[in-house]
Formats: C-alpha cells, structure tokens, sequence
C-alpha cells in the first residue's frame, strides 16, 4: 500500500486568535476529500517537539510508518506496563472529526497548559484494520482510555500508514 501524502497551509491556525472549528473544517474538508468513507486512526504530532527538523520527521514517518522512529528501548512507550505503539483516535472519515484532536491539545487539560502552544501539523491517517486497540487506565483523567494502539504486522508499518496530512 502507497502512503498518499498532502500538504497545506491553514492561514487560521494562529494561536493569537486561535478558532479551533475553523481549523477543524478545513482539515476536515481535506481529510474527507481524500480519505472519505474510510475506517482509520487518526494520529496528529507537533513537530516542533523534536529535536529532528520537520522534514526528516516527515520522511522517517513515511519509510518507518511510525513517528517513533527512535530504537532505543528507552522511546518504548508503556502504560501501566502494557507496550503501545501510537495515541490515535478510531473514526470513519467524515465531517467533524478533527475537533476532538485539536481540543485534546489546544482547549483540555494537560496539554493546553503547554507553553508556547504549538500546531498539530503532521497528521498520520493509519488503515484501522491494521492496527489493535489497546484499553489502559488514563493516568490523569482515572478513567479508561481506548486510544492506544498496536500495530497488527510490526514487521510492516508502513503498510498500515495510508496518508500523511502536512501543515505548512
């Protein structure tokens, strides 16, 4: 499977007048229109949170299929002592799904207390058939949390990676 990949730039995505059904729309709108009717994952990174710069980001995504392109076993992700692979969201592709991502960083606690806020702009869209869910207990909210994934074929990644959505 090729991993189709989009870039674009979001003239609304501005954090001194930050309108998150604005920017939901318009990444909604390029989502459905590549990806309409299809059953995914939703993964959605800052890349300014790396020390790689954007485009090596970007690239390792896409020949890995996996933002955790460390190998370290230190980079393992573990929750309550259970590997993870990637935090997505599971959605059909449709109107109004980008909204919970972006209120999950930009509006809810923890993460909007991060300062500088930064953009969400590099969105993984994974096949979710090739993916496990995975249930843990949330450590900041005590509920539990159906967020977590594995990857079916570990071996093969990249096969599960169906898009990457860039923003410029």
């Amino acid at each position: 499977m090729s991993t189709k990949i989009i870039r674009i730039s979001c003239s609304d995505y501005k954090f001194d007048n930050l309108n998150l059904e604005k920017v939901s729309k318009f990444i909604d709108d390029v989502l459905v229109d590549n990806f309409s009717g299809k059953d995914v994952v939703l993964r959605a990174i800052q890349s300014e949170k790396h020390d790689l710069p954007k485009d090596k980001i970007i690239e390792l995504i896409i020949n890995t299929g996996s933002d955790r392109y460390e190998s370290k076993s230190t980079n393992e992700v573990k929750v309550n002592n259970i590997h993870i692979d990637l935090f997505g969201m599971a959605c059909k592709i449709k109107d109004s799904i980008s909204i919970k991502i972006l209120e999950g960083f930009h509006k809810w606690k923890p993460k909007c207390l991060e300062r500088p806020q930064l953009k969400l702009d590099i969105w993984m869209i994974y096949d979710a058939n090739s993916l496990n869910n995975i249930e843990y207990l949330h450590s900041y909210y005590h509920v539990k949390a159906r967020d977590g994934y594995t990857f079916k074929d570990p071996k093969h990644k990249v096969d599960a990676l169906i898009g990457v959505l860039i923003i410029d």
